[in-house]
This record gives C-alpha cells, structure tokens and sequence, in this order.
C-alpha cells in the first residue's frame, strides 16, 4: 500500500504526517502527488501492519518542477528536493543522509517524463535560489520585499526561494521577524497571497508552513 506523505520538524526532530488515501502502486500515488507537489513530501510505502517502510522521491528538482534536472539532494531544513545547481550555497542532505535522519529506507523514483508545463517552459529562475540565501537578512527591508515580490510576478518560480526562504527559518527566528514576515504577506502579488492562504489548510505542507509564518491565514 503506498499512501502520500508530509514532513515537518517539530523542535528540529523530523514528524512524518500520512494521508489516509492510500494507492495500489508508487506510480499512482506519485501521479497524485504531482497534481499538488506542494502539499505533500512524498510517497510512502506502507506494509500490511501500516508500518512505513520506504519514502519514494519525486525524482526532479523543486516543488513546483519548474527546473526540470534531477534532484540529486534534500535541503536539510524544508526537505525540499534540489538539483546540484539550485542546491549551491545551501544546508543540503544526500539522500542516504536523509535516510538515516528518519531512519526509515528513502530513494528517489525512477525519471520519468514531467507532464505539467510550467509558464515558463525553462529553467528555474537564479533569483530562486538568491531569494532562499538572503531571506533571513534582508525580509525586513522594505525595498527588498518589493524586489522580491516584482521577482515572483515576473517569475513564478522564485516562488520556490520564498518557500525555502520562510520555512529554513528558525523559531526564534521566526518570532524576531515576524513583523516583517506580515508585512511580507500583506504585500505579496494577489495570486500567490490566495495560493498560500489557501495553503495554511494543510499546516504541515511547506507552502503552509510559509503562508503561516507570513501571518496568513485560510478563513473557514
């Protein structure tokens, strides 16, 4: 039985959330994951006492996909998947590395050719990983929140540095910036400020957890 997966860290130890729908085979459930790659870390294999035995990684870089190279690696802090080039300059696990965190096999699905397009038909943008590296520093800088909201209008893949960006935060950091991180909220392009409010309904989610620590919140 394979079932989709969430991961969050909870005082820096790693808690793996299940969905209850569960699937005949990793090919169908990672075919479900990739319609709202957002939402879910990844699919798990369960045996027949419900035990998890296996987490399946998509294998392309990114949570949306919009980079298109294999992911070779898992950033240490979201779990998000990164190929050797948007990986550059962050805290980064191998993939056995990340087994041995969770303690529980991982590997990463065979390629398989990406069926969703992306707007941009390329490459992630470099502003993607820029964004991820100068988040902490620069949030609370007016001017820079502009740019980077210009960022995610001309470029919806530097979605993917804001995700990185708001969930490696610390909790102390969090709670330090959190003013700025509302302001940020408030001032993001109307369509990613819905996504991500839509987003905190599923709180472990990595869009979740940053449309809550950007101060947003999904009415009932």
């Amino acid at each position: 039985m394979f079932r989709l997966i969430q991961l969050h860290t909870e005082s820096g130890v790693p808690r793996i959330g299940v969905d209850p729908d569960g699937y005949a085979s990793a090919r169908a459930a990672l075919a479900h994951y990739r319609t709202a790659p957002a939402t879910y870390f990844a699919v798990g294999r369960f045996d027949h006492e419900g035990t998890l035995t296996e987490v399946i990684l998509d294998p392309i870089c990114g949570l949306d996909g919009a980079c298109q190279r294999p992911a070779s690696v898992i950033h240490a802090q979201t779990y998000e998947r990164l190929c050797e080039r948007c990986a550059s300059g962050l805290d980064v696990l191998t993939v056995p590395q990340l087994a041995r965190r969770l303690g529980i096999a991982c590997r990463l699905a065979p390629s398989v050719a990406r069926f969703r397009q992306t707007a941009l038909g390329g490459l992630r943008a470099p502003s993607g990983n820029r964004i991820a590296r100068e988040f902490p520093d620069h949030v609370h800088d007016p001017a820079w929140r502009q740019e980077l909201c210009i960022s995610l209008t001309q470029s919806p893949t530097a979605l993917n540095g804001l995700l990185i960006g708001v969930g490696a935060l610390s909790h102390r950091q969090v709670l330090d910036l959190f003013p700025a991180l509302c302001a940020l909220g408030d001032e993001l392009p109307d369509a990613i400020h819905e996504d991500l409010t839509r987003a905190t309904a599923r709180p472990l989610s990595p869009a979740g957890v940053a449309g809550l620590r950007l101060g947003l919140r999904n009415k009932p």
